[in-house]
């Protein structure tokens, strides 16, 4: 059976679906979680001086976090049925990271009243853009309140994960859809075990 090593920040960030997909395969796997003070000292053994990293059996070092998910989700065949289903899913992945992208336009800025500003602009705009665009996708191919097909893939961790990080779970409710799975992901028991012992970070 493999060993897996997940590297990232104490934070849920672009590590969390790797987590949950870990979680949702039940393995077990070393969370390690660096704070930014041992960062300048690690960053050179890192293949590309990024996290997170996925160490598998002490031997492959894996960067990326979407290359991180799309290999856990095909070695535990969370990644759809079929070439169709695969295809959904990557769409779902990839619009998640365009819904994420925007939040990182505004995360880091220091005054906090621009910060709100641009938040808000955020929240008005390309939020509900493509929650929208992503609420069709799970229209188009779930079934049985999952994202795609009527089966756990990581098109549903990708949602679960980045529409938290993305700080907008209360504008679910005019998602109908997307409300649905992510309660049923919630409610999954080893997901729901995860999430109960995670710890409570800043991010």
């Amino acid at each position: 059976m493999p060993s897996y090593k997940l590297t990232y920040f104490n934070g849920k960030g672009r590590a969390e679906v790797s987590r949950l997909l870990l979680a949702a395969a039940g393995k077990a796997f070393e969370d390690v979680r660096v704070d930014f003070a041992q960062w300048g000292d690690l960053k050179k053994d890192m293949p590309q001086g990024t996290l997170p990293v996925l160490e598998v059996d002490g031997k492959m070092k894996i960067s990326q976090s979407g290359s991180i998910a799309r290999y856990l989700a095909r070695e535990f065949d969370l990644y759809g049925k079929g070439n169709a289903d695969m295809t959904l899913v990557d769409q779902i992945m990839d619009t998640c990271i365009d819904l994420f992208s925007g939040v990182l336009r505004f995360a880091f800025l220091k005054d906090e009243a621009e910060k709100a500003q641009k938040r808000e602009e955020y929240l008005a705009g390309d939020a509900k853009k493509y929650l929208g665009l992503l609420e069709k996708l799970v229209q188009e191919g779930g079934k049985s309140g999952f994202a795609v097909g009527s089966s756990l893939t990581v098109a549903d961790l990708m949602l679960y994960a980045f529409i938290e990080n993305s700080q907008i779970v209360e504008l679910l409710k005019d998602y109908k859809l997307l409300d649905a799975n992510r309660k049923k992901v919630e409610q999954l028991p080893k997901i729901k075990e995860y999430l109960a012992k995670r710890p409570v970070t800043e991010f």
